[in-house]
């Protein structure tokens, strides 16, 4: 039961994380892609090789896709600090004198061209099949560990991530279709980490999306690719691309709310969490929720009456010191990663 105030009165100060915050909200507004650490495969050891729920060559679909070869495969090279098995290394093959770049999609790719940037050559969302991703909330960024090894010491990879509408959205050289579904996007090209000759380099990656909500407003799905060459059809046969550990991020919020009828001795500190909290693909400890209290604007004096390790929402009861009781006394709430805060005066 919520705090009915009488003579004490609760004032709510110095709020170092606002936000609008929805009660009903459920964890099904901070979707993920399927098997994004890449641990799951289908067909192993044949030429249909692939991710579960992620998309190469083999799966294609277009007047040329029986030309394609097998690009990708699982192996057991891992990101530092990875807790999987497993990783999604693409790479780059000649076929006909033709550089086909490694291409890996949670979409469907399409082989419509023999010309390597032909404008029927792309990646797509497929509704209705095992070729999609359904989402409903945008995230803030795309998050994941790669190791790019190229010949050319000049050689850029690509990663591009769109959400967008109810459509069977194309991922085009240069662009997408239709233009006007998407709602934001991540395009981005990195230099390679190493050489063919050179051990393995990861480096981790946060890209945040390009907000395109002026073109449309609702989500439905998010159309995901990553290639070894930043252009089509360039680079050199052998460039190889690792992808491990992709996890979308929802920028965190954090509210508080004080219960008890009588605060003179025990206060039940609820704690409310949404979005992302503890990063599986960041190597640091799990996330704390600790209440501290303290006499102090500053906080030089305080005392830790609560501490809990989670990533989700709950309460702390507390009990209040003996040095504090029938004062003015300050709490604050803080996680640690990731870090947010909220502070709040009881007055008696």
């Amino acid at each position: 039961m919520y705090l009915r105030i009488k003579m004490k009165k609760l004032l709510f100060i110095s709020l170092l994380f606002i936000v609008s915050f929805v009660t009903n909200a459920q964890e099904s507004d901070f979707i993920q892609i399927p098997n994004s650490d890449f641990e799951k495969w289908d067909n192993l050891g044949s030429k249909n090789e692939e991710p579960y729920r992620w998309h190469s060559f083999k799966s294609s679909t277009g007047p040329f896709s029986s030309l394609l070869m097998q690009q990708i495969e699982r192996h057991d090279a891992t990101r530092p600090g990875s807790k999987g098995k497993y990783s999604a290394p693409i790479f780059s093959r000649s076929i006909v004198g033709i550089t086909a770049n490694g291409n890996v999609t949670n979409g469907r790719l399409n082989a419509g061209s023999m010309f390597p940037a032909g404008k029927k050559n792309n990646n797509y969302t497929q509704r209705g099949s095992e070729f999609c991703t359904e989402i409903n909330k945008v995230p803030d960024s795309l998050t994941v560990w790669v190791c790019l090894r190229t010949k050319n010491e000049e050689s850029y990879g690509r990663i591009m991530s769109y959400v967008h509408g109810d459509a069977d959205f194309v991922c085009l050289t240069g662009g997408w279709e239709p233009y006007e579904m998407l709602c934001a996007q991540v395009e981005f090209e990195f230099p390679r980490t190493s050489s063919l000759d050179e051990e393995m380099i990861w480096r981790r990656l946060s890209l945040p999306f390009k907000d395109y909500s002026h073109l449309y407003q609702e989500p439905r799905y998010i159309l995901t690719s990553f290639t070894t060459n930043k252009r089509a059809g360039e680079g050199n046969a052998g460039d190889e691309m690792f992808i491990d550990d992709l996890h979308l991020i929802y920028n965190p919020k954090l509210e508080v709310k004080i219960k008890n009828e009588d605060l003179d001795n025990e206060i039940e500190v609820e704690y409310i969490i949404r979005g992302t909290m503890s990063a599986p693909n960041l190597n640091l400890p799990s996330n704390e929720v600790i209440v501290k209290i303290s006499l102090d604007d500053d906080f030089k004096n305080s005392v830790v009456i609560g501490r809990v390790i989670t990533n989700k929402s709950g309460s702390i009861s507390c009990v209040i010191p003996d040095d504090f009781i029938n004062k003015n006394y300050r709490i604050k709430v803080f996680t640690t990663n990731y870090p947010m805060e909220y502070e709040c005066l009881i007055i008696h």
